[in-house]
């Protein structure tokens, strides 16, 4: 596996990759298992929750996901998990159904590190998508960050960046050291 570097908005031949629509998935078998292996190795590299393949320079509608999983301490200092981990590689995703309500929560990317900003997404999202194996999926009314995160990675499969949902860009928060 690979670390891959991931593509910035503050360069402009990474930003012009970064806004193309993504073409379906059409990797030989061997080239997509060795392509999603490198994005959740780059993706654990920088602690992220999502990448997709625009973001390390292949236009094809591939993301990853992993949620963590959700644990609780006890009295006695131990932990007990109330969610195990949440790991996703989506070929050709599409978002089938959505909720009318919707929550605003901060976002951050990988291609714009150190930047965070509150994004209004669905509440619920319903995901089909094929995994590696070629099997049609389907991810019935995701909620929480696994929403927030199908939202996000789709939208970079269409060009489209969580700053595009901002309002008023005087509101994101830039983290970064000078």
């Amino acid at each position: 596996m690979t670390v891959r570097r991931i593509l910035s908005i503050e360069n402009s031949d990474d930003l012009s990759i970064l806004r193309q629509v993504c073409t379906p998935v059409t990797l030989t078998k061997g080239h997509l298992t060795t392509l999603v292996d490198d994005m959740f190795e780059t993706m654990d590299a920088v602690e992220g929750v999502g990448l997709a393949a625009p973001q390390v320079g292949v236009t094809q509608r591939l993301v990853v996901i992993r949620i963590p999983a959700r644990s609780e301490k006890r009295k006695d200092g131990s932990y007990v998990e109330l969610e195990p981990e949440q790991t996703y590689a989506m070929i050709d995703p599409v978002i089938t159904q959505t909720s009318e309500s919707t929550i605003n929560a901060t976002e951050g990317c990988l291609s714009l590190p150190g930047r965070y900003a509150h994004v209004k997404r669905l509440s619920w999202v319903t995901c089909e998508y094929r995994d590696l194996k070629g099997r049609n999926l389907r991810i019935r009314r995701a909620t929480g960050l696994l929403a927030r995160a199908i939202q996000h990675e789709v939208d970079h499969l269409n060009g489209v960046l969580f700053i595009d949902h901002v309002s008023d860009p005087s509101t994101i928060e830039d983290i970064r050291t000078s």
